[in-house]
């Protein structure tokens, strides 16, 4: 670690760990997807060199270089999914059809009657608000074609609008080229690319949260009111899509602000004591009833694995490095993920060290980026629902963030180590067990 950057050495280690868990599982693999099984080693050999090319010096590291990469690469991806969609299933909705044929069919509906206000009051009936955004979303889209290609299409340039997004939050902690390589790395992750192709709420979503976050951080420093403006207007937006994210996202900024404050600390116990009626009937609604309840629900579904407390305790390993991937399956979803998942997995060691460090030194400008990963991982461990990739989507572009702040800082030596050979020894250890985990979880 210490005889080259630890970004680089993270991105041969992908790499290597890639091309020891695809050659081994190939060979037991299930040809019933092989389409799917050439596509996952393209897209971690494709990510690889992307990353390591923008790794170097010889790139200019800006905002159109940016978009451009974004944008071409997720092209050459979404229209690689769909295209193998059509193949096997002879549809574009890439083996997500339950959601997202229901988003199709109701926007086919509603684009033909004749009012919008009729079109909503009909979809009420049968969906929840929460899931409004996603067909006020297709309504437009829909009016100028009927195929959820046109939503794919939509989603490259949210894509890109995300990507430019993340970037202009990291330059606020890191250097250029690691706000750039945060972006990117995020951006161009295999499972992003997936959600872009299926038809479903969760990109558009995602870069709701993203932008909240990135005018919040323009507000705070420039106190325009157009800022704040639309940071409101992006989480008011969020309520149509997963009303509990936009409330994560105000407590979070709420908490990090006090918590830079003396005694912040002391304020947040006494108001969790003082509000516990609150808390507790909030818990009881999304547990539909009670702990009880929940793990009951959870037990139906075949959720709880070797007991209560092992399932938890695979929660948080799931939550906390994950969530883990499937390589090559039977199951065509997981194979898609599986690339950008590894990715994601190595990125926990410098992630942890981060958080840890942003606490230890009072990076107060980082807290509401940290408290709203942290509150959303803990959220669906406690609702058990902590191997769901979807649910934890909206914190996953922060934890690049986060993790590539500290990659900046330690390959800068602005953070060192006295002790380096046991730094190098905990990290070699971490490495090792993460791909440990990989391995049994793909073996079990």
């Amino acid at each position: 670690v210490e005889s080259e950057p630890m970004l680089k050495t993270i991105n041969n280690i992908y790499l290597i760990i890639s091309i020891l868990l695809y050659s081994i599982l190939a060979q037991d693999s299930s040809t019933k997807y092989l389409l799917i099984s050439f596509l996952s080693i393209y897209s971690f050999l494709s990510y690889f060199a992307v990353l390591s090319l923008n790794n170097s010096d010889f790139n200019s590291h800006t905002k159109s270089v940016l978009a451009m990469e974004v944008f071409v690469y997720s092209f050459i991806f979404v229209a690689a999914f769909n295209y193998i969609s059509y193949f096997y299933n002879n549809n574009f909705f890439v083996f997500s059809e339950s959601d997202a044929m229901g988003y199709h069919k109701y926007a086919k509906l509603m684009v033909n009657m004749s009012s919008l206000g009729e079109s909503i009051e009909f979809y009420l009936e049968y969906w929840d608000p929460d899931d409004l955004g996603m067909v006020m979303l297709l309504y437009p889209l829909y009016l100028l074609s009927e195929s959820n290609l046109m939503l794919n299409v939509f989603y490259l340039f949210i894509g890109v609008i995300t990507a430019l997004s993340l970037f202009s939050i990291s330059q606020h902690f890191m250097t250029k080229k690691y706000a750039f390589l945060s972006a990117l790395a995020y951006s161009l992750s295999s499972f992003v690319l997936f959600f872009h192709s299926i038809g479903m709420k969760e990109s558009f979503m995602i870069m709701l949260v993203v932008l909240s976050f990135d005018f919040y951080y323009r507000f705070i420093e420039s106190k325009s009111i157009f800022h704040l403006t639309a940071m409101i207007v992006f989480m008011g937006l969020l309520f149509f899509f997963r009303p509990a994210i936009p409330v994560i996202v105000v407590v979070s900024i709420v908490l990090g602000f006090i918590l830079s404050k003396k005694g912040g600390v002391i304020f947040i116990l006494v108001s969790i004591i003082l509000m516990s009626d609150l808390i507790l009937n909030a818990t009881s609604v999304y547990t539909a009833g009670g702990i009880d309840t929940l793990i009951e629900i959870r037990r139906l579904q075949g959720m709880i694995i070797g007991g209560v407390p092992f399932t938890y305790a695979v929660n948080i390993l799931s939550q906390s490095v994950g969530p883990l991937p499937t390589l090559l399956s039977e199951a065509a979803i997981p194979t898609f993920y599986g690339p950008g998942l590894i990715y994601r997995i190595l990125l926990a060691f410098p992630f942890w060290l981060g958080v840890i460090y942003i606490y230890s030194t009072k990076n107060y400008k980082l807290y509401p980026l940290t408290i709203f990963i942290v509150m959303e991982m803990a959220s669906l461990i406690f609702i058990l629902d902590g191997f769901e990739l979807r649910k934890g989507l909206p914190h996953i572009p922060f934890v690049f963030v986060i993790a590539f702040w500290f990659l900046d800082k330690y390959d800068r030596k602005i953070i060192h180590f006295k002790n380096k050979k046991r730094f190098r020894i905990f990290f070699n250890f971490s490495m090792f067990f993460f791909t440990l985990i990989i391995f049994y979880w793909n073996f079990r």
